[in-house]
């Protein structure tokens, strides 16, 4: 029993004096210095990886403002493009918003309806074409009337 009570005192006494030494001046200044240092190094890491996410942003947002700028542009020719213009246009839409269709599960509220929005504008324009021009089929067929067949 004496020895179980001799390693309970010298281990309360490593204890305390582990405490101590945790306690003391200049061990607080050092513990104060190293999170003040790692504080400088979170706040420098937030502060780039938060630029990066800015920058991602604005590359979407380029990219769905260059769109839309593209839609405006191209249903104000309703009136007088042709089948083949439009098939060509209708193809390059589909591309397009495919693209943009997948980025946009991280677009903000606004940006959404500005989505939407350009997608009913584009709607408009293609109901206006067809209205004019009649049923326009995806099938361009090009036939070589002078291929010889073997």
């Amino acid at each position: 029993m004496k020895i179980i009570s001799g390693i309970k005192t010298i281990g309360l006494a490593i204890a305390i004096g582990v405490f101590t030494f945790a306690c003391s001046q200049d061990t607080q200044n050092a513990t104060n210095a190293e999170v003040d240092e790692a504080q400088t190094e979170m706040s420098e890491a937030n502060a780039e990886m938060n630029n990066e996410m800015d920058e991602l942003d604005n590359d979407m947002n380029r990219g769905y403002e260059d769109f839309s700028g593209w839609v405006r542009t191209n249903t104000n020719k309703a009136e007088n493009i042709t089948a083949d213009e439009y098939r060509e246009l209708r193809t390059e839409y589909k591309r397009k918003e495919a693209k943009l269709e997948a980025e946009a599960s991280t677009w903000d509220d606004a940006t959404r309806r500005q989505w939407e929005e350009t997608k009913a504008d584009w709607k408009r324009f293609e109901d206006k074409v067809q209205k004019r021009l009649g049923k326009i089929d995806d099938i361009d067929v090009d036939v070589d009337v002078n291929r010889r067949n073997n």
